[in-house]
């Protein structure tokens, strides 16, 4: 599934994110007694899959650099090959070695950066949500390799599932979503972010290689709207865009009946009509007689119960009535 184009800016953390993945780390610190800990999230914005740190503590720069730099599918480092592409489950140092042959200590990232600082056993795990997502991973040290004991790779196991939460970038969304648009089905609009919401439904008409969504940018470019969108068979979808943050837009999309009874055509000229076009205007465009055109205006007027082209265009703007197309 392709993701959406950039509206301007990519993905980035927002501080609701940073603090609720520092609050939970802490707490997971505190009960595995670590030496340093690093959560990181999945960027989806980034031109490969390199990590960005969300909370760290306890490492240098450089070792938080290549921890982030080395956690990615085709990682040279023989353990995290194993942790980030074969398990679902945190390995120890030691569990490495013991179950996988893999003797992490002798790796370079940790004669170069890990042992030097007195680290001699650590413990890594990437994180995913349920549907699959990989969305992080988090990586612990201790300087006596007896405090990584089995009870605590346990404990970080249990924390997993949260860390993977604290970690999804698509989780405000998926609030915002559940907040405004009931089941409606839902996709996101951000920079080389996945369009999808873990837990929610994209739905056929969101597909990003359908025919609506190279329309949705530019009108999320104009902030939080709503309008009618005509599929090919004709039938009718109501496209609610909200803006967000970092440049982001949320679009919920449902099927819905023509709006007061409008036909496709009706639905065309009332759009013209809340953006100013005239009778004559119109019927050029159309390319049908200004009589035509007169008629449908009179059409459109009887069905949304007002007596004037101001009142419509009112009316159509006020309730998200302009037609999505292709112009």
């Amino acid at each position: 599934m392709r993701a959406y184009p950039a509206l301007e800016t990519p993905f980035a953390a927002t501080p609701v994110t940073l603090e609720r993945a520092e609050q939970i780390t802490r707490l997971l610190r505190d009960l595995v007694r670590c030496d340093a800990v690093l959560l990181s999230a999945s960027n989806p914005a980034g031109e490969r899959s390199q990590h960005q740190k969300l909370t760290s503590d306890g490492y240098s720069e450089d070792a938080v650099s290549q921890l982030l730099e080395n956690f990615i599918p085709e990682t040279r480092n023989p353990g995290f090959g194993v942790v980030r592409n074969r398990v679902r489950q945190a390995l120890r140092w030691a569990d490495l070695d013991r179950d996988w042959d893999v003797h992490f200590a002798f790796t370079p990232l940790a004669e170069e950066y890990l042992r030097p600082a007195g680290f001699n056993e650590g413990i890594s795990a990437s994180l995913w949500l349920p549907g699959g997502h990989h969305v992080g991973a988090i990586h612990m040290n201790w300087l006596g390799e007896r405090s990584a004991t089995e009870e605590a790779r346990r404990i970080v196991e249990q924390f997993l599932p949260v860390l993977a939460a604290a970690c999804d970038p698509s989780q405000p969304y998926r609030l915002l979503a559940e907040e405004l648009h009931g089941d409606a089905n839902v996709a996101v609009i951000a920079a080389g972010f996945d369009q999808t919401i873990a837990g929610r439904e994209l739905g056929k008409t969101l597909q990003s290689d359908g025919p609506l969504w190279p329309l949705l940018l530019p009108l999320a470019r104009h902030g939080d709207s709503s309008y009618i969108w005509l599929d090919g068979q004709g039938t009718c979808h109501r496209i609610s865009i909200t803006r967000c943050v970092q440049n982001t837009a949320l679009v919920a999309e449902r099927e819905v009946l023509p709006p007061y009874g409008l036909t496709p055509r009706e639905l065309q000229i009332a759009t013209l009509l809340a953006d100013g076009v005239s009778n004559p205007e119109i019927a050029d465009e159309l390319v049908v007689s200004r009589r035509t055109v007169s008629t449908h205006v009179e059409h459109i007027l009887a069905k949304l119960g007002v007596s004037s082209r101001a009142e419509a265009a009112a009316l159509v703007t006020r309730e998200g009535l302009r037609l999505i197309h292709s112009s």
